[in-house]
């Protein structure tokens, strides 16, 4: 690669885009004006903004207590909060209302239960326009100590019940949720303090009643509560204005070229293509950080300025926890825009160079927002922390590193920056190599420009169609099969039994795996025997496909515990498996659960992924994209982050005999004979393995109910399957020409 040439395209990128006064407005004039701008609109608006009284009704004034007062001269009494009485405009019950009061009367009197109330109260808030409504149906007055002694009062079982007093809110509007708020402060210091009087009166010592008395103090200085709100907000708009600034450079350097002809003329230059892809990248890298640094900068400086105005006018306590960033942070913050700027850039151009136009460009902005947003919001959420599995997540990680380095936790980030370095830097290197994918590719830098329609597309299909599936006919396939999933998981209940869970989860896997694939298999290719690989395979193949699966399995045990000791479960998934093992108790024996958990997952998954997806894939390249892009469809349609893990690698040995034997008969078998064996692990027991020599030494156990594979057995087994899956790559059955390999159709000489 030559350097010289890369530096001359991408000077010559730069100056054309420093040239166009869009881009200069979008990366430079833009931050510098927004953010002040919207500033002074805020502060502006600022002093508009009151807060409105609190319309509070309140029905049975007169039956509270004198002592101590709640409402002072048709206002609640200040001494139980001065702010909140001010906000809060209190309307009595009008004289003479007997309507009302007859509604009250008959609801109290024909049921004791308070709904009926509650429903009348509703309906006459709405009528009256009223935030909140307070009712007091009974006499409120200090009880007195019975003549008996406390001791015999205190074994008296028939106390008088408490009072009760009916606080309605509506929490569907703001109003009422902020008058609720204010109200309940007023309540609670007055009931405290009606407490406190009834105890005196009966010459009780208050001590009684005050139980355990907490003192809560908050050790944090103010570096670190301003170090902890900072290390949230700078990383999310690092993150989010790297990608925004470098897509629309991509697209104008790649689409925007098209477009003027221009593009043409740099590709016939003695410039190599991975030369040219470099040069526009740095180009694309270079306005990212800019743009993510210029918004950085002006949004903090300007909401600095205007949090500080604000706060100074809240008066006393309008000390506002935030202030200037640490000036550590804007290292880091700098650092860290080196590789998620070339994470974005690449993955930006990339979709650039796919694009027949820049409006057609600019589609593509939302899906990769919306692939970056959840990884994005996973830190910002208040249970995230940076631990090794954190750590392995592309950007996320990243970001929980930052947050960590602006919080000064230097020693738990000096356990993790090396692998939230390595998977970063591996997803920048495999960016990269996508866009020279890209460059190097004709058929995705000049595609013609079509009018799409749905009769013509459909035409379109029936008419060239293929023996097997095309790649985006696989793509279609799993994307119906993970939405189908998705909303059927929502719709079905929990079973009570082991026979509603089985059928349960067989209708779940004909409905969204194997019937969509079927039907695309009959519909949109020409020969649906052999998109679902329905081939047949040698005795040999089958037998090393099950012993594969056999003496593999300790080390996909292993992999399991290791997943499932960095990602620890949920508790809605420790309850899920309860559930579940519940279920299984009911059973009729172990052959039904072994029918449901591994024969039919074993047809229907692998017609679906190793048949028809599959298939479809390997109309790319090369024999690994298929087999890594169908293990990660067949992970994801497991939806819970630790199935799609173990998955995802079981996939990628599926795939490989799938593809090595030209047949998913393999394929069942060994999904069948690993899904077995993990029913059988789960399902052993002391008694059953006491009684086999074999069992005896291949499993062991610690507390006599969850069996394991002893070490070095478990190594040996290891070993021998690795060897098989050798012997699978060994194989060559390859087709007798590329046009059969891929299922088109050779065009006659």
């Amino acid at each position: 690669m030559n350097w010289p040439t890369i530096k001359l395209i991408f000077r010559r990128e730069l100056r054309d885009q420093l040239r166009d006064r869009r881009t200069l407005f979008t990366v430079a004039i833009m931050p510098m004006l927004l953010y002040p701008l919207m500033g002074m609109a805020m502060m502006q608006v600022a002093q508009f903004m009151r807060e409105s009284p609190s319309r509070v009704w309140i029905v049975g004034e007169e039956k509270l207590p004198a002592s101590p007062p709640l409402i002072v001269g048709g206002k609640f009494n200040p001494t139980f909060g001065t702010a909140e009485s001010q906000l809060i405009e209190l309307i009595g019950s009008t004289a003479g209302d007997g309507h009302f009061e007859s509604l009250i009367k008959s609801a109290t009197s024909s049921s004791d239960d308070s709904s009926s109330v509650e429903e009348i109260l509703r309906q006459e808030m709405q009528k009256r326009k009223m935030d909140l409504a307070i009712f007091i149906p009974n006499q409120i007055h200090i009880p007195e100590r019975p003549e008996s002694n406390l001791e015999t009062a205190s074994q008296d079982s028939t106390s008088p019940p408490a009072t009760q007093v009916f606080v309605l809110t509506d929490s569907a509007i703001d109003k009422s949720r902020i008058a609720s708020e204010r109200v309940n402060r007023i309540l609670n210091q007055w009931s405290k303090e009606f407490s406190k009087e009834t105890l005196v009166a009966n010459e009780i010592p208050t001590s009684m009643i005050q139980g355990v008395v907490f003192t809560t103090g908050d050790v944090a200085n103010k570096t670190g509560k301003q170090a902890a709100a900072w290390s949230k907000i700078l990383p999310f708009i690092i993150m989010i204005w790297s990608l925004t600034g470098a897509f629309y450079p991509a697209i104008d350097l790649c689409a925007g070229e098209k477009e003027r002809g221009t593009f043409e003329t740099l590709l016939s230059s003695p410039a190599a293509r991975s030369e040219i892809a470099f040069g526009k990248l740095l180009t694309v890298m270079t306005f990212s950080m800019a743009t993510s640094f210029l918004n950085l900068l002006s949004m903090g400086f300007t909401g600095i300025f205007v949090l500080t105005k604000l706060g100074s006018g809240m008066g006393a306590g309008g000390n506002l926890p935030i202030g200037i960033p640490p000036l550590a942070s804007i290292g880091w913050l700098l650092l860290a825009l080196i590789p998620i700027s070339a994470l974005f850039s690449a993955v930006a151009l990339a979709a650039a160079a796919f694009a027949r136009s820049s409006k057609e460009g600019q589609y593509y902005l939302v899906p990769l927002l919306m692939i970056s947003m959840p990884l994005m919001m996973i830190p910002m959420l208040p249970a995230a922390e940076l631990d090794f599995g954190t750590s392995l997540i592309p950007v996320s990680g990243l970001m929980l590193l930052l947050r960590s380095l602006i919080e000064a936790n230097y020693t738990n980030c000096l356990k993790f920056v090396a692998p939230v370095c390595a998977i970063n830097l591996a997803c920048c290197w495999l960016a990269v190599r996508w866009v020279i994918h890209q460059f190097n590719s004709e058929t995705v830098l000049f595609r013609a420009s079509e009018r799409f329609g749905i009769g013509a597309w459909i035409k379109h299909i029936m008419r060239e169609r293929r023996s097997l599936p095309s790649l985006g006919s696989a793509i279609l396939c799993g994307v119906v099969i993970l939405v189908a999933k998705f909303f059927i998981g929502f719709a079905v209940t929990a079973p009570q039994n082991f026979g509603q869970f089985a059928l349960q989860t067989v209708i779940i896997l004909v409905a969204t795996i194997f019937i969509p694939s079927v039907l695309m298999a009959l519909f949109l290719t020409r020969n649906p025997r052999k998109s679902l690989r329905l081939n047949g395979c040698k005795i040999t193949m089958a037998a090393a496909a099950i012993l594969a699966a056999i003496f593999l399995n300790p080390m996909f045990t292993w992999l399991t515990g290791f997943i499932m000791h960095i990602y620890p479960p949920s508790g809605d998934m420790l309850m899920l498996q309860e559930a579940v093992s519940r279920i299984l108790g009911s059973a009729p024996g172990l052959w039904a659960i072994i029918l449901v958990f591994a024969v039919a997952p074993a047809i229907f998954e692998e017609i679906a992924f190793r048949g028809f997806i599959l298939s479809g894939f390997q109309s790319m390249k090369g024999k690994w994209k298929p087999i890594l892009l169908t293990s990660l469809m067949f992970g994801l349609a497991h939806g819970v982050i630790q199935q799609t893990m173990i998955t995802f690698v079981i996939g990628l040995v599926l795939g490989l005999i799938a593809v090595q034997t030209k047949s998913i008969l393999p394929c069942i078998l060994f999904h069948l004979t690993h899904n077995s064996l993990a029913v059988l692990l789960s399902q052993a027991n002391r008694t059953v393995v006491e009684q086999s020599p074999v069992l005896r030494q291949y499993l062991y156990s610690t507390d006599g109910q969850n069996y394991q594979y002893a070490t070095f057995p478990a190594i040996l087994m290891s070993v021998v399957g690795v060897m098989l899956i050798i012997w699978f790559l060994q194989l060559d059955l390859k087709p007798s020409n590329r046009s059969e390999a891929y299922g088109r159709v050779p065009h006659p000489n």
